[in-house]
């Protein structure tokens, strides 16, 4: 069995997140992740990074990871002239024919997964050309640049995390949201449904797995502490990068850091029907999971080009909710290393948790998880809204 997706690729997260607060928070990712083998393993950055160092690092690491990327997309892009499917306006005469496309460089936060549904689908039915762009979906060799990347203007957006955000914000790093990809946490802990754990006060004097501390501590101790326990009441264990393996053997008796759309689904291909408890319900204040950020500086000139690919993003997702069988299909056939059982699993699970309207901003989430890590120390001081965050289609 391969390692748990969750672990894998929160292992990449983990470099950037908390350079110089602590090593934490993870990624979720997929089979596919365990055949890249040691080179897509992260670099982890040292405890003296400075956030303008880290840019500048970001900048070295793009001219590495670039090439690469963006050669293997440019053959993929070559290769996806296929007609659009049923009600769908034919991508090529979909092309603007009044002015030249602009280019955007668009990086994902791992290899193209079901997560990056909206994008993919926005690619095939030809809607970032029907918004003036050219748009490059770039995947990266080191899941932790793409923020850095954003932040050294190497790449025009980067999908990123709202908690990362936070934190990469209050770093320095001159990032700012301009949409939102996946509108809910992701993050959740697991248990097998045929254990005696039917809520988390249950958990008094369990195991609990967990890949990486810090972020994700905090979570787990709030989770603990609505339910009336302390992180004194169980036992953590580091499984390292095998979260539900650990959970399907019994090594532990729950897991902390799956993600919801990947890990049952796994679960249920191994013959075991897993619990969720989701940190939401557990008095951890909700967060859009996946985010689109950009240098916060180039907002101004680049502020039509952001709106046009949000305004795409979002044709592509209604289009998919509408139509989730043939946008299942669209997307296993742009790439056929995408055709597995469990991403088509992971699939119909992340559906409901796009984005509607990805240009649209909840100040709310962004205010209350600010004060949620400052007031457990994760971060040093609050951020304005304006900081943080910002509605492309806002007065």
């Amino acid at each position: 069995m391969p390692f748990s997706p969750s672990a894998i690729r929160r292992s990449g997260k983990l470099s950037c997140l908390f350079a110089t607060l602590l090593t934490t928070l993870s990624l979720s990712t997929f089979a596919l992740s365990a055949e890249t083998g040691a080179s897509a393993e992260p670099q982890a950055p040292t405890a003296s990074d400075s956030a303008a160092a880290a840019v500048t690092q970001a900048g070295q690491d793009g001219a590495t990871l670039e090439p690469d990327a963006s050669a293997k997309q440019t053959a993929e892009t070559e290769q996806q002239t296929r007609p659009a499917a049923g009600d769908v306006q034919d991508p090529q005469a979909a092309a603007t024919d009044a002015k030249p496309l602009t280019h955007l460089k668009v990086m994902l936060d791992w290899y193209t997964n079901p997560g990056h549904g909206p994008l993919v689908l926005a690619q095939e039915l030809g809607l970032f050309k029907q918004h003036g762009l050219d748009v490059e979906l770039i995947a990266p060799a080191d899941p932790s640049v793409p923020p850095k990347l954003a932040a050294a203007e190497r790449v025009d957006i980067a999908i990123s995390y709202q908690p990362q955000l936070h934190l990469q914000v209050d770093q320095g790093l001159p990032l700012v949201r301009i949409g939102t990809l996946v509108a809910t946490p992701l993050n959740v802990v697991v248990v097998r449904a045929d254990s005696d754990i039917q809520s988390m006060a249950d958990l008094k004097g369990k195991r609990v797995g967990y890949s990486v501390g810090g972020v994700e501590e905090v979570l787990l101790s709030t989770m603990l502490q609505n339910s009336g326990l302390t992180l004194d009441d169980i036992t953590l264990t580091n499984v390292n990068f095998s979260l539900t393996p650990s959970l399907l053997t019994r090594k532990v008796d729950a897991v902390t850091g799956a993600f919801r759309n990947f890990e049952l689904a796994q679960m249920a291909q191994e013959g075991v029907k897993g619990r969720a408890f989701y940190i939401e319900e557990e008095g951890v204040p909700t967060y859009d999971e996946l985010i689109f950020v950009a240098n916060s500086d180039s907002y101004s000139r680049k502020h039509e080009q952001y709106a046009a690919f949000l305004s795409a993003v979002g044709e592509a997702t209604a289009w998919m909710i509408n139509h989730p069988d043939k946008g299942w299909k669209l997307f296993r056939e742009s790439d056929p290393a995408l055709d597995t059982a469990l991403n088509k699993k992971a699939w119909y699970a992340t559906l409901p948790r796009f984005a509607l309207r990805p240009a649209a901003l909840d100040a709310g989430r962004y205010r209350d998880f600010e004060n949620f890590l400052y007031e457990r120390g994760m971060i040093k001081q609050r951020q304005s809204l304006d900081h943080l965050a910002i509605d492309v289609n806002a007065p």
